[in-house]
């Protein structure tokens, strides 16, 4: 590998070491970006995306408790396809809502702990 491959490892693992730090899981998620990179997704674009998706499910929803995970994960999926759409594996699904509810839009929380 070259120097710089091995660079962006070890930031990679250091990242991962301050998240375990921070006790990152799906009842605290610590960071989105580090997240969705290892789901494999690359384009810093998508996480722009899921918020913007997310703001607009709740913003328009007629009762925004009353949406599912399975809501967030059909619109995720059509985000990304790393993002799976199987209504037996939502936990990538918490993991983007509650974060975005923790971090940036505090009128998501709610919803995100209701899923």
């Amino acid at each position: 590998m070259d120097t710089n491959t091995e660079k962006i490892k070890m930031l990679h693992e250091a990242v991962h070491e301050m998240a375990m730090l921070l006790q990152d899981s799906n009842e605290n998620p610590v960071s989105l970006s580090l997240y969705l990179l290892d789901l494999g997704i690359t384009d810093s674009k998508v996480k722009d995306k899921l918020i913007k998706k997310t703001f607009e499910l709740v913003h328009n929803a007629q009762d925004p408790m009353a949406l599912t995970v399975h809501d967030f994960q059909k619109e995720f999926h059509k985000i990304s396809n790393l993002i799976t759409d199987d209504p037996d594996a939502t936990g990538a699904t918490h993991y983007i809502v509650l974060w975005i509810g923790m971090h940036l839009i505090p009128r998501v929380y709610p919803v995100a702990m209701n899923l």
